[in-house]
């Protein structure tokens, strides 16, 4: 039965560092492209009349949906690789586990509303 058990957590935190190594290289694909398209294949000047239309492509917000989502959980993750390793109290670790989910909440309706609410 224990053995059971640490297998499952075994196996989670397999995927955790998976999803972890996934959205490092999708951030940094999408960064690099970002750089590109503003800095060497924008008009020049960057301004809400010139970014709007491409923002407003239902393209470009998948695109920065998906972003929005690997971001957070790449960050969230992160964040909480590390309390996990140095926070040995159980009830804070689940108190600061709770304060990493409301965060992350938050961080994704502002985001959700930002990219949805860009009109050209």
């Amino acid at each position: 039965m224990i053995a059971s058990k640490s297998l499952i957590k075994r196996n989670r935190g397999a995927l955790a560092w998976f999803f972890q190594r996934i959205t490092a290289i999708y951030l940094f694909v999408f960064l690099i492209g970002h750089f590109v398209m503003m800095h060497f294949a924008g008009s020049g000047e960057v301004t809400y009349e010139t970014v709007a239309p491409r923002l407003s492509s239902p393209l470009w917000k998948a695109g920065d949906l998906l972003f929005l989502i690997f971001a957070l959980y790449h960050g969230i993750n992160g964040l909480w690789q590390v309390l996990e390793d140095y926070v040995r109290n159980r009830g804070l670790r689940l108190f600061l586990f709770a304060v990493l989910l409301t965060l992350a909440v938050i961080l994704f309706t502002v985001g959700v509303v930002t990219i949805f609410s860009v009109k050209s």
